[in-house]
């Protein structure tokens, strides 16, 4: 529950990497809509809700892919250092995207670039639903929108293939996508409004460092395990031969 109730939260603060990311596809998926609908606010509420169930959905499926994974590490390897070492990961993802959102680092962009050749595929069948003209190419289309780029994305995605579970790790995905909704179905209708106060340094800063927070409660239990456990195995190699049991020597009778 904990997992579920981080990544909402990082999901939801991370608006403001949302709208740097996303603010260009929604302005684009727009003013791409027909005129008639584009004058309905809410003809064009319902196709952006569509984009997004699309791209909530596409996040679900990489959660079960991700947390299929990582059960299956943990059935062939049985290793409590790489659970560890995972979730350590998890958490320093985190950090690094709570930083990048106030300003203080870009170094989550580097992880976005790997996901480049992942986008490079599936940009090219983005073509053939657009321009949207109906809820089942807005659909579609927002599924494929799903394998964009994102720090953000992979952030959650690190502590789906931690969950090892297919279950668990969709279960993270849907939290995470539920948590970016209010910022993208807003974009919609106050994309002007939204990214002025969004783009507020004390607003960034505050949401970077919320994150952040929540990075480092990730990181603690595993660090704290690891101390824990070092501390032990140095105990054991100091412990005294006076505190260990005596043996009494036996003797044969005759």
């Amino acid at each position: 529950m904990d997992i579920l109730i981080s990544v909402f939260l990082m999901g939801l603060l991370g608006g403001v990497h949302c709208l740097g990311m996303c603010g260009g596809i929604v302005a684009m998926l727009t003013a791409g809509l027909d005129v008639d609908v584009r004058a309905n606010p809410k003809k064009v509420a319902l196709f952006h809700l569509n984009y997004n169930l699309g791209r909530v959905l596409s996040y679900v499926l990489m959660g079960a892919v991700f947390g299929l994974i990582g059960a299956l590490l943990t059935q062939s390897l049985q290793m409590g250092m790489i659970d560890r070492s995972l979730r350590i990961f998890s958490g320093i993802l985190m950090v690094m995207v709570g930083l990048y959102i106030a300003g203080w680092s870009s170094g989550i962009q580097r992880l976005e670039k790997i996901g480049t050749k992942f986008w490079a595929i599936l940009q090219p069948l983005t073509k053939r639903f657009l321009p949207i003209r109906n809820l089942k190419s807005a659909f579609f289309t927002g599924l494929l929108w799903g394998g964009i780029p994102c720090g953000l994305v992979y952030g959650a995605l690190s502590f789906s293939i931690v969950s090892g579970s297919a279950t668990q790790g969709g279960m993270i995905m849907l939290a995470f996508g539920l948590g970016t909704l209010p910022s993208l179905l807003l974009m919609a209708s106050l994309s002007t409004q939204l990214t002025r106060f969004v783009q507020k340094p004390m607003i960034r800063k505050a949401s970077g460092l919320m994150i952040i927070g929540l990075g480092v409660a990730a990181l603690w239990m595993p660090v704290n395990m690891l101390i824990k456990g070092a501390s032990h195995a140095n105990m054991q190699m100091h412990q005294t031969p006076s505190s260990m049991p005596i043996k009494t020597p036996t003797t044969n009778k005759f």
